[in-house]
């Protein structure tokens, strides 16, 4: 029963936030003060965990992190660092404009992701560029203030096909800002 709950959800949470994404809004043509008011909060360093669960909440795995981000010549530059598999690995992040757009590369490893940064009230919600990954993934991003500390806050899922099944993974990220 909870499963099927969870699912309905998700659904319907997807469906708001793809209705939003391709209403008939104009776009906002961001610029570089724009960029700097939204990711101020974002500069320093960061540190906590990564957690991914299944869609019913059982968690699969956890990751211990560290992340910084900085100016370089009005980008927003980012590096996560984090041992995976017994490995140390890492992903870096270059956040800038592109003809009013918010852009953000992010490059691991293995692949090289381009998101399209859509703001909201308070929180950053990320879209992949590639159309066919727009409906298989999905990043919200927001600042939060607990008991006197800065928590950087990132929650998502990723659908992939697994065999001849459909899977979704879910994720939470939570960073205490250091300095």
């Amino acid at each position: 029963m909870r499963f099927s709950i969870v699912k309905a959800y998700l659904q319907f949470v997807f469906l708001l936030v793809l209705v939003a994404l391709v209403s008939g809004q104009p776009d906002h043509k961001w610029n570089q003060a724009d960029m700097r008011r939204l990711f101020h909060p974002y500069v320093g360093r960061w540190a906590g965990e990564w957690t991914i669960t299944d869609i019913e909440g059982t968690i699969i795995k956890r990751i211990t992190l560290q992340q910084q981000y900085w100016w370089d010549k009005g980008h927003l530059k980012g590096l996560m660092v984090f041992k995976d598999r017994g490995s140390v690995s890492n992903l870096t992040s270059d956040i800038y404009l592109d003809g009013g757009r918010i852009i953000s590369e992010v490059v691991s490893s293995e692949e090289r992701n381009f998101y399209r940064g859509h703001p909201q009230e308070d929180i950053l919600l990320w879209t992949p560029m590639k159309h066919e990954d727009v409906l298989r993934r999905r990043i919200k991003e927001y600042i939060q203030l607990r008991e006197g500390e800065t928590w950087f806050i990132s929650e998502g899922f990723e659908r992939f096909i697994d065999g001849d099944k459909a899977e979704t993974l879910l994720f939470r990220v939570e960073l205490k800002k250091l300095a």
